[in-house]
């Protein structure tokens, strides 16, 4: 893994030089294959690599006995071996895309970018595979071996506490490398095979994937994100994101006075959540311009603070009551008749209004608190003392899962079985059966991509016994939940 790393690393220089010449590769072309290679070798080197030593950990601690005759250096060289193999042999579609005859691109001003029709009937089947087979199956290998670890270790009275923590920490380092730096990355080429298309922010989760650094206990992500890239993607969040959900905001305000429908009546609450988190966020970049010093009166960052999270874990809370709705719709639909009256989901975003921002008061409390208020103003609701994070880190855990775990959980379950219902009935065509993938797959990236990087610090900061240093930069891709949600319109939406 250390290797790996190592050649990630010397590879970086030429993607420096990348960056500087304004994303333009202007090397020999072949150089740009050989980059390409490495870069994303390595990566997927590192996914495969971390689940093997999940699988270790977890049958040195299950199965003792074997785990002493595997213990001979032979067996992880060999394993080692295959890994590098395998990742290597998938990336060499690299060289085939960039060099077969039939293949090959006269534009080589971008380095593997902006691929013909031919490139991409051959690269995004092969980047499925790549989803499932170096990200998604890891993952979940990765969980079983932990889980059973952790649950194996608590289950001996002998094993110290220390121990036990260090197991968790461990378990959930791992974990925060697969959830923050590889599925965003991995998770379009999903994305990308269904939209026929290589999306175009794939390229700024690399920044995300370039750091898996941490070897002994890949205990975190090292994010190298400078305030100019912070600034920007405020910018490119406000300028796009404001203008969609004015948009659909005049569309929803015209629906619910004819007849509207349940989902449109939640879609307009996600539509005005997204607003307000759109009219704070000029707030945000003057504390990026500021160099993240809050310069602006103490009450200004509590109000900031308060709407910024209060409407990110809303928008969490709305996605789900989305699918639950949509699903009983397809299953139910005779309760669903019954449940249409306005009142219904207007009641049902009240709920979520109140739940979100009850619990956001938190920043108040901290900030305000006789006994919890902190000398130190110059950052905005960072840098937490002893007492604030008593008070803090037990309500973040709740956070992950109140507004993260069970909408997560619940909104899978009921896309999956819309899903199933809609590819039963021969009926549907198939333009509506791909409409209800797109918008689970959307929801689904809104979670993965958004949201769930952000409250897993939550999970991480609580066993840690502090906030992650880390978890500020996970708000840049909260911020994108802006630009994703209108494309959740279009598909959840008989107005578009």
């Amino acid at each position: 893994l250390s290797c790996a790393q190592l050649f990630l690393q010397t590879n970086n220089p030429l993607k420096m030089h990348e960056a500087a010449s304004g994303m333009q590769w202007n090397l020999p072309n072949f150089m740009c294959s050989i980059t390409s290679f490495t870069f994303f070798s390595t990566i997927y080197t590192s996914s495969l690599l971390l689940m093997a030593v999940a699988v270790v950990r977890y049958v040195g601690v299950a199965f003792p006995i074997t785990y002493k005759l595997l213990q001979k250096p032979v067996y992880p060289i060999v394993i080692s071996a295959v890994i590098w193999l395998i990742s290597m042999g998938h990336c060499s579609i690299t060289f085939i895309i960039q060099h077969h005859p039939s293949l090959t691109s006269k534009n080589s001003s971008i380095c593997y970018e902006n691929f013909t029709q031919k490139q991409l009937e051959v690269l995004l089947p092969v980047r499925l595979e790549f989803f499932f087979v170096v990200c998604l199956i890891p993952l979940i290998i990765s969980i079983f071996c932990y889980v059973r670890l952790i649950l194996i270790l608590y289950s001996r009275p002998r094993i110290s506490w220390m121990q036990k923590r260090k197991a968790i920490g461990m378990a959930l380092g791992t974990l925060a490398v697969f959830l923050i730096c590889v599925l965003p990355y991995n998770f379009s080429h999903l994305l990308g095979f269904f939209q026929g298309k290589s999306p175009e922010w794939r390229y700024y989760t690399l920044l995300l994937v370039g750091e898996i650094l941490s070897t002994s206990a890949f205990s975190r992500c090292m994010f190298r994100i400078n305030l100019f890239f912070y600034f920007q993607i405020y910018i490119i969040s406000f300028l796009i994101g404001l203008p969609a959900n004015l948009v659909a905001l005049y569309a929803f305000s015209i629906k619910i006075h004819h007849s509207p429908l349940p989902t449109d009546i939640l879609l307009l609450n996600l539509t005005v959540s997204d607003l307000l988190f759109l009219i704070i966020l000029p707030l945000k970049m003057h504390e990026a311009a500021s160099g993240m010093q809050w310069n602006l009166p103490n009450l200004m960052c509590s109000i900031t603070s308060f709407t910024f999270f209060s409407t990110i874990h809303t928008s969490s809370l709305l996605l789900m009551a989305i699918a639950v709705v949509r699903y009983v719709g397809a299953a139910f639909p005779v309760i669903y008749q019954h449940l249409k009256k306005p009142v219904y989901p207007i009641i049902i975003s009240a709920v979520i209004w109140l739940t979100s921002m009850g619990h956001c008061s938190i920043t108040f409390i901290i900030q305000h608190h006789p006994s919890l208020s902190s000398s130190d103003s110059s950052m905005c609701y960072e840098n937490f003392t002893e007492k604030q994070l008593e008070v803090l880190l037990p309500l973040r855990l709740e956070f992950f899962f109140l507004f993260c775990l069970v909408p997560l959980l619940i909104t899978t379950f009921c896309y999956m079985r819309l899903i199933l219902i809609l590819y039963s009935r021969p009926r549907i065509s198939w333009m509506q059966k791909r409409k209800a993938i797109g918008m689970a797959l959307g929801t689904l990236a809104v979670f993965l991509i958004c949201v769930g990087p952000f409250n897993f610090s939550f999970l991480l900061g609580y066993f840690q016994g502090q906030s992650p240093v880390w978890r500020y930069y996970t708000l840049l891709l909260s911020t994108l939940n802006t630009c994703i949600d209108p494309i959740i319109f279009y598909f959840s939406s008989s107005i578009f």
